[in-house]
C-alpha cells in the first residue's frame, strides 16, 4: 500500500467517524428526553447519571477519532 492510499484511508476514516459523532451528538441533543426515558426504564438511571454517561461517551469517541484517525492523517501529510 502506497502512502497516498494510506493518507486517503485515514482521511475517509476520519470523515466517517466525525459524521457518526456529529449525528450522535445531534440526536442526543434533540431526543434528550426520549433517551432519558429509555435509560430510566432499562437501567433505572437518573438524569444526572445519564447525562454524565452520554458526555463521557462523546468525549471518549472524540478522543479516539483524534488519536486513531486525525493524528495519523496529519503525520502522513507531514512526512509526505
Amino acid at each position: 500500500m502506497d502512502i497516498e492510499k494510506l493518507q486517503e484511508f485515514f482521511f475517509w476514516c476520519m470523515l466517517i467517524n466525525l459524521g457518526i459523532y456529529i449525528f450522535t451528538a445531534i440526536m442526543i441533543m434533540v431526543f434528550h428526553d426520549t433517551v432519558l426515558k429509555i435509560q430510566r426504564k432499562m437501567f433505572r438511571l437518573d438524569e444526572e447519571t445519564v447525562s454524565k454517561a452520554v458526555y463521557r461517551y462523546l468525549a471518549n469517541y472524540k478522543l479516539l477519532i483524534t488519536v486513531f484517525n486525525f493524528v495519523p492523517w496529519i503525520a502522513i501529510l507531514i512526512i509526505k
